[in-house]
């Protein structure tokens, strides 16, 4: 009999953007499955590219690989948005799967990451990592939503291992570093100062120049409108500001977020 393998997908996706006539055109893409990215969709005159970013193997298992790398040209205006969520199959060898995200946002550049949920199935096991590199004139908004697994199969943080990174750099300068580490076997998330009653975090990020001209107090009034949700706003530093909530139930965050994420587009 043939001695059958299972070959792990390394799915790799280069984008370069910049400015041309105008508008802002996806220059250089390298698409290697499972990933792949679709052509420049715009808004009347609009010169935003939106890119929608798609995974064809509808999922991850275990030994798979991504690695997504981003570039924007000086004043290239860029929205990127995954087309579905991003599933973590179970881990059944005890690899894990691993993804890297890699942005360098040039001057007076600006990013939109829209969030979508990384959902790990039962007995999954994930590494991730972002490192984003930006100038002082550069703009960054990106969200991000962790579920606790297939809760309507009531699967919740039955997964093994769920890890992540994520790094900002403003001219070579560290100013946010997030490092997330779950394992639900060995914790207790119902603990005061863990998830307590929660099932979903949500996190934005907003990095621009423009933030020094925000009323902190404005935007904690606007993120705490849903009662259901337990949220807040840190001001990172004078061009930064991060944005977590806590949720028991995915659409109501998923709302929340993505109001904040359009609110904050149309102030910066």
């Amino acid at each position: 009999m043939l001695n059958q393998q299972k070959i792990n997908h390394f799915g790799k996706l280069e984008m370069a953007f910049e400015p041309r006539r105008g508008y802002t055109r996806l220059v250089h893409v390298y698409q290697q499955p499972p990933l792949k990215a679709s052509r420049e969709l715009y808004e009347g005159s609009d010169p935003t590219a939106t890119v929608f970013l798609m995974e064809s193997s509808g999922g991850m298992v275990a030994g798979d690989r991504n690695e997504i790398n981003v570039k924007l040209a000086p004043e290239s205006r860029v929205r990127l948005k995954q087309q579905s969520a991003l599933k973590i199959y179970p881990s059944h060898t005890g690899d894990h799967c691993t993804q890297a995200i890699t942005v360098e946002i040039a001057d007076e550049a600006r990013l939109e990451w829209l969030p979508e949920v990384t959902i790990p199935f039962e007995r999954a096991k994930f590494q991730a990592d972002t490192t984003i590199r930006m100038k002082e004139s550069s703009t960054l908004i990106w969200g991000e939503i962790i579920a606790p697994g297939r809760e309507m199969r009531g699967e919740v943080f039955d997964y093994q291992a769920y890890q992540s990174k994520y790094k900002v750099y403003v001219e070579n300068k560290l100013i946010a570093f997030d490092s997330i580490h779950f394992k639900p076997q060995e914790m207790n998330f119902a603990a005061l100062g863990l998830l307590e009653k929660a099932l979903y975090i949500g996190s934005l990020w907003i990095v621009s120049p423009l933030v020094k001209n925000l009323n902190m107090r404005d935007l904690q009034d606007l993120i705490q409108q849903e009662q259901s949700l337990q949220a807040s706003v840190t001001k990172l530093t004078d061009q930064a500001i991060h944005c977590r909530w806590l949720a028991k139930e995915q659409r109501t965050l998923h709302k929340e977020i993505n109001r904040m994420f359009e609110h904050m587009t149309a102030l910066l």
